[in-house]
């Protein structure tokens, strides 16, 4: 199957979630932040063709004992027993601009919200609710395409991090996301080399940058292969 060919199966099952037949800007509006009856569905159609994402990003971050982790867009928070999973004594904290995913993040994570090594706000990654230096790592994954002043989001990234802590940037190129019709309602699109230097400029140190062809996943009923990439930064030291 062709790359274009496969990108359109895509829209199509994302436009199969609803009974009537909405524009690329609707869907590219649910994408951005999923609300109403039909934030639930793009949840879970979301968290099945990033899930290879995430494990990459997983696999690069290495999670180690004792670490204090952000995740910025969580989705469904569907995977964050897959972040548990990695180390012990791990305090990891959430947020998500969508309040339906935040809902369905707090029902599914219950038992760590309770134990207390979880915490899950609602929130802007340009506001970031959290002290100066609070986090070893941050990470995100399908998330930069919605921030129209990158720098604004960077900024606070920068401030909470630890010195010496690092920022996971999960994502796909700007040339496999130009099939999507939907990208050009809100989408602010980057090659990798164009998300270094965004990053260079705002003062982190890029490390290296992590590629893969995905895993073949059932989708719908066809098949996907998708490419994933993870950008590694650092906070300097001395900051």
């Amino acid at each position: 199957m062709g790359e274009l060919t496969m990108n359109l199966n895509i829209l199509q099952r994302f436009l199969s979630l609803f009974k009537s037949k909405p524009d690329p800007e609707f869907i590219a509006q649910q994408l951005r932040k999923p609300t109403g009856d039909h934030a639930q569905e793009i949840g879970d159609k979301m968290d099945q063709v990033n899930e290879a994402l995430f494990d990459l990003t997983l696999d690069v971050m290495r999670p180690q004992d004792n670490e204090a982790i952000l995740e910025i867009g969580f989705g469904t928070g569907n995977f964050f027993d897959k972040l548990f999973a990695r180390a012990d004594g791990l305090q990891v904290s959430g947020i998500d601009y969508s309040e339906k995913m935040v809902e369905t993040a707090k029902r599914l994570n219950r038992t760590s919200l309770n134990l207390g090594r979880l915490n899950i706000k609602l929130g802007r990654s340009d506001e970031l609710p959290y002290p100066d230096r609070s986090f070893d790592k941050v990470f995100c994954n399908m998330v930069i395409y919605f921030w129209d002043h990158p720098e604004e989001h960077l900024r606070e990234i920068h401030r909470i991090l630890k010195p010496g802590g690092k920022f996971y940037t999960g994502l796909r190129t700007r040339k496999s996301m130009l099939h999507f019709p939907f990208v050009e309602y809100g989408f602010n699109l980057y090659e990798t080399s164009e998300w270094n230097d965004i990053l260079i400029q705002n003062g982190f140190s890029v490390i290296n940058t992590h590629s893969q062809m995905d895993p073949e996943i059932d989708f719908e009923g066809n098949t996907l292969r998708l490419e994933s990439c993870c950008i590694v930064a650092r906070k300097n030291s001395s900051q």
